[in-house]
C-alpha cells in the first residue's frame, strides 16, 4: 500500500515531528514525510529534519505580507511535494481559510491535523499546560483534532487525561504532557490518514467515527 505523504509544520523544538518520524522508522506509522515546514529560521526542529534526511523550508512571514500572501507562498512549494494531509506539530500560526481551502476533502472535513496541549474545548489557545497550572487544575490532557476555520475547535480525533495535582512547576506539567503527545499524535495519525472515518452530528455535537 502506498504511504500517505505528508507534510509537518513546526516553530520550535520539533519534539512531536521527532517522534512522527520515529513511528515511522519503526513502521507504526504507514506515512512518508515529504516536507518540513518552518516559519522560524531559528527553529530546533530545522536540525532534525536534516538528522531525518526530510527536506526542510524555512518560509518566514515578511513585514509586508498579509497572512494570505504568506500562505499563498508556502501553497505554491507544497505543490511540488504534494502532500496529502498536512500534520501540524507545533506550528505556531493560524491558518486562514484560503489555505485549509486547498486541503478540503469531500468527505466534509479538511485534511489538516493539529496536537493541542489541553482537553478541549477547555483551555484553547497558546501556553495552556501553563494554564492548566496557573488554575490550579487537577487535571489536564492533550487533544488530537482536524482544523476547521476557527482556532482550537475543529473535530476531536483523541483524547487523554492525565493528573497534575501534585505538580510543583509548570516545566513538570509540560514534561508529562509532551510523553503523552509523543505517544498518541503518532497513534492518532495511523488511522487518520487513512482516512477510515466519518464526521458525523450527533445531539449537536461533531464526532470523528472511526470506520
Amino acid at each position: 500500500m502506498k504511504k500517505t505523504a505528508i507534510s509537518v509544520f513546526a516553530s520550535g523544538r520539533g519534539s512531536n515531528f521527532q517522534a512522527i518520524c520515529e513511528a515511522i522508522n519503526a513502521k507504526k506509522l504507514d506515512a512518508k514525510v515529504v516536507s518540513l515546514i518552518s516559519d522560524q529560521p531559528d527553529a530546533q526542529v530545522i536540525g532534525l529534519a536534516k538528522k531525518f534526511q526530510i527536506p526542510c523550508f524555512v518560509i518566514p512571514k515578511k513585514k509586508s505580507q498579509s497572512r494570505e500572501e504568506h500562505e499563498s507562498e508556502i501553497l505554491a512549494l507544497l505543490k511540488i511535494h504534494a502532500p496529502h494531509f498536512i500534520v501540524l506539530a507545533g506550528y505556531m500560526r493560524v491558518l486562514s481559510p484560503l489555505f485549509l481551502k486547498a486541503w478540503y476533502s469531500e468527505r466534509g472535513y479538511y485534511r489538516v491535523t493539529n496536537i493541542h496541549p489541553s482537553l478541549l474545548p477547555a483551555l484553547p489557545g497558546q501556553s495552556a499546560y501553563a494554564q492548566a497550572f496557573n488554575f490550579g487544575c487537577k487535571i489536564t490532557g492533550v487533544t488530537v483534532h482536524l482544523l476547521d476555520e476557527c482556532v482550537d475547535t475543529g473535530p476531536i480525533c483523541a483524547q487523554e487525561a492525565f493528573e497534575i495535582a501534585d505538580a510543583k512547576s509548570i516545566l513538570e506539567i509540560e514534561q508529562m504532557g509532551l510523553k503523552l503527545e509523543h505517544r498518541l499524535y503518532p497513534e492518532t495519525l495511523s488511522w487518520i490518514l487513512k482516512e477510515k472515518f466519518e464526521i458525523k452530528m450527533r445531539e449537536g455535537r461533531t464526532c470523528v467515527c472511526k470506520d
